[in-house]
């Protein structure tokens, strides 16, 4: 299975403190059937995760699982946060923040918790101009999204794909949320899952995902689910 939103990178924004944790989380991905992880450090005005120093972390992490014997491969990549229109734009021109995937044809756009960015579906179009696809972390989470689910597709009749957290699904992220995710498979407006992992309690756990996924909408829409992330990881 692939990952797509992990914070596994330690010491670098709200994930685990030390490498310790990090290959604590690794060997509990590899016994869920997890084989690729994309480090996703936040990227937002509080958490600035320079590129260089998010692939130096990646490099440390991916050589103590290889002494370690832990067959998980990891990539750099970043959860952007969306914080208004300049920000986006200063940080795209500079390339301080990694894509998702090798053709970096993908980017993880979190909102900010406190209301919807207005200035979201220009942004957006921006990214889909430049044949980079916008793909929305936890939408379930944000209350907005949950008030007015209108926003949430009219995005993705943009272009956009939505990520669902496995902790949202399980009802860990609130009774809302668990709700919204489910409401989300049921309609078809999410497109992948991912764990959203920060450390050895939030832990990788996406075969409990692929789980609910199959009873909810089956064994079909779970398939698309995988060819979709091996399609991120590998474009």
């Amino acid at each position: 299975m692939i990952d797509i939103h992990c914070h596994i990178l330690p010491g670098i924004d709200d994930g685990p403190p030390d490498i310790r944790e990090s290959i604590e989380m690794a060997q509990i991905a590899y016994d869920d059937g997890i084989r690729h992880i994309i480090a996703t450090p936040h990227f937002s005005a509080d958490h600035y995760t320079h590129r260089q120093r998010v692939r130096d972390k990646v490099d440390e992490l991916q050589n103590q699982l290889h002494l370690h014997n832990i067959d998980v491969t990891i990539y750099a990549g970043h959860e952007v946060r969306l914080e208004n229109a300049d920000f986006i734009k200063e940080h795209t021109l500079s390339e301080n923040f990694f894509y998702l995937g090798a053709a970096c044809k993908f980017i993880l756009l979190e909102q900010v918790w406190e209301g919807y960015c207005k200035e979201t579906p220009e942004i957006v179009e921006s990214f889909l101009k430049r044949g980079i696809r916008p793909i929305i972390p936890h939408p379930e989470r944000h209350f907005f999204f949950r008030d007015h689910p209108q926003l949430l597709v009219n995005l993705i009749d943009q272009g956009c794909l939505t990520q669902v957290s496995v902790d949202s699904l399980l009802g860990k992220n609130s009774e809302e949320a668990r709700s919204f995710s489910h409401w989300l498979i049921e309609n078809d407006y999410m497109h992948v899952i991912a764990t959203d992992a920060h450390n050895v309690r939030r832990k990788p756990n996406l075969s409990e995902g692929f789980r609910i996924v199959t009873e909810i909408a089956g064994e079909e829409r779970a398939d698309e689910i995988r060819w979709r992330l091996e399609q991120i990881i590998m474009s």
